[in-house]
């Protein structure tokens, strides 16, 4: 798999990744009164949004694909740092994606 090939991979898998978490999370914790849905939704569903953004904006604008790549990926780890899989994911195509940007 090409490096290129890989970062596309991982940004689309995280960006649905937050997406699907952000909509299952609150949707499974109805009981909660507490205001956690919102952050969750707010913080996942939006990080998701701003990486599958990001992704599509990769041809034809390199420099703002990356700061909302960057951003979405940044923002999911807010609520999911209490996982290991999905912030060293976030981390790993925060990585990808400036490597790839800059080696291009």
């Amino acid at each position: 798999m090409t490096p290129a090939r890989l970062t596309r991979t991982a940004t689309l898998s995280l960006g649905l990744l937050y997406v699907a978490a952000g909509i299952a999370g609150p949707a499974r914790e109805t009981s909660s009164a507490d205001g956690g849905r919102a952050l969750w939704a707010g913080t996942l569903v939006g990080g998701g949004v701003l990486v599958l953004l990001g992704l599509a904006l990769t041809t034809r604008r390199p420099h703002v694909a990356r700061g909302l790549v960057c951003v979405g990926s940044l923002l999911g780890i807010l609520v999911t740092t209490w996982t290991v899989v999905v912030p060293v994911l976030a981390v790993a195509v925060v990585f990808l994606t400036l490597r790839e940007t800059t080696s291009a």
